[in-house]
Parts: structure tokens; C-alpha cells; sequence
């Protein structure tokens, strides 16, 4: 399935410049001009990137609540043992859902105290918005999807009676099943450890669209990766992933809205 996060979603389009005989230069992929028009040209495209975000939001609903793609992938990886291929495998429970999760810390901590720096030190002033940008994004990002875990109430796979568990397939956010815990595996987690850096395109969005689509492309490479770790072990389905990637992107997008970069575009 196709998830329209980033080529279709991000709002910055190469603009050419006059130049002074009259010929047209095309402009930089990493420069862009200050001027009011691209600001309002951005404003239009940030509109246009939450419509997008609309469908795709539609698109995954109509998906994975009328098809059982979710129980296809996840047939695939349950064995006739009664566990999930992934389970016990160190790469997948200790490497990637310790590790990696740690590393991704790691790297939030970091991102943290460059934003300290360009407020402290003035040699580091320069994109001190757009860090602040990028470290609510990282920190927001995942706590929005942690938030909405307990919300949800939806079990994971291994807890499904199709599974071996004893929750009833898919019980629906506003009902509980009695004897059962609420589940709390919608939508995925682990996922994050990746989707998160979806905030680090903040840093390049408007001005250099070549790293933004690379560094884009690489968190949406990275969550993916981590969910489908998660999908071998039975902890989730694709379309608890795939959502994670939605609330993650829509968290930066609203961040990028709500700080006014696509007006500024100065910082």
C-alpha cells in the first residue's frame, strides 16, 4: 500500500530566479528566496498537504476495515507451534525493540541540546527555530501515539484468539470484552523509534527539498522496518504501523503549521 507522506505532502516546490538580463536561472534545490508570494505559495501547499493527509487517513480506513490484509500478513508469520516466527529472535526483541529504541534517545537528547545551544550561545543561533521545530516534533510525534494506545483499547495480534490469545478479533475502541484486559497495541509503538524523525524534515522543509526528501524517506524506511520487526513477533498488524507513520507526519505538520514556518521560512 502506498502511503502519500512525503512527495505528495510536503509543501516547498523549486522556484526559478530572474536573472539581471532578463534570462531565467533556475534556483537552487537547497536555496529559497525570502519573499511574500512563497509564503503565500507555502501557505497554499500546507492546505493542500492535510487534504492529502485526509485521504490517505480514508484510504487506510476503507483498507484495512473491509479487506483482512492485516490477517493475511500476520497468517504468514504465525507457525504451527502456536507462536509467531519472530518471537525469542534477539535481532528482533533485543537489537531492535531495546537497542534501537535506546540509540533514537539517544539521538532526541542530542537534538534537545542543540536547541539549548542557539538560545545560550549565538555561534549556534542560526535554524534555532527550526531545531526547536525538529525536538517538539521528535518528542511529540511518539508521545501522541502513546497517548492514543490506551485510547484505543485494540489488542495485539498475539492476544487474539486467532492467535492463541483470548480477546476477541479487533474489539472496537468504545467496548471491552469482559475478562479481558483492554489491549493497548493501536497504533504502533515501537514504530516511532523511526516515524519520529519524520522531525528532522522540518529542519530542510521549504529550503532544501532534496535532504528533506532524503531524510523523510529514510525515517519512513526506518518505522517501516520496525514495524515489520513488530509484525513477525505478533505484536502488531501492518495497519497499526502504517497509522503510526499518519499521526507522526500529521504531529509535524501541525507543528510546522502552528510555529508559522511555512510563513516565515527565514529561520
Amino acid at each position: 500500500m502506498r502511503f502519500p507522506i512525503l512527495r505528495n505532502a510536503l509543501p516547498f516546490r523549486r522556484p526559478a530566479m530572474q536573472a539581471a538580463g532578463g534570462g531565467a536561472l533556475e534556483q537552487s534545490a537547497d536555496v529559497w528566496p525570502q519573499t511574500g508570494e512563497l509564503a503565500v505559495s507555502e501557505a497554499r501547499l500546507l492546505r493542500r498537504a492535510w487534504a492529502l493527509m485526509l485521504v490517505a487517513a480514508v484510504v487506510l480506513l476503507l483498507v484495512f476495515t473491509l479487506t483482512p490484509l492485516d490477517y493475511l500478513l500476520a497468517d504468514r508469520y504465525y507457525l504451527s507451534d502456536g507462536h509467531f516466527l519472530g518471537q525469542g529472535n534477539w535481532w528482533l526483541e533485543t537489537f531492535s525493540h531495546v537497542l534501537v529504541k535506546r540509540a533514537g534517545i539517544l539521538v532526541l537528547v542530542l537534538v534537545w541540546l542543540r536547541v539549548i545551544a542557539g538560545y545560550v550561545r549565538p555561534a549556534w543561533a542560526a535554524d534555532r527555530r527550526r531545531w526547536l521545530a525538529v525536538a517538539l516534533a521528535m518528542s511529540l510525534a511518539p508521545a501522541t501515539v502513546s497517548l492514543l494506545k490506551p485510547i484505543s483499547g485494540l489488542q495485539c495480534p498475539w492476544d487474539l484468539t486467532r492467535y492463541g490469545g483470548q480477546a476477541w478479533d479487533h474489539v472496537s475502541w468504545l467496548t471491552q470484552q469482559l475478562g479481558v484486559r483492554r489491549g493497548g497495541c493501536f497504533p504502533a509503538g515501537h514504530a516511532t523509534s523511526g516515524f519520529g524523525f519524520f522531525g528532522l524534515v522540518l529542519l530542510y522543509m521549504g529550503r532544501a527539498p532534496r535532504k528533506a526528501y532524503t531524510v523523510g524517506g529514510l525515517a519512513l524506511m526506518g518505522g517501516l522496518s520496525l514495524g515489520w520487526g513488530q509484525q513477525m513477533r505478533g505484536a502488531h498488524f501492518l495497519s497499526h504501523t502504517l497509522w503510526s507513520a499518519w499521526v507522526c507526519w500529521a504531529v509535524c505538520l501541525a507543528i510546522f503549521g502552528v510555529m508559522g514556518l511555512h510563513r516565515a521560512n527565514k529561520e
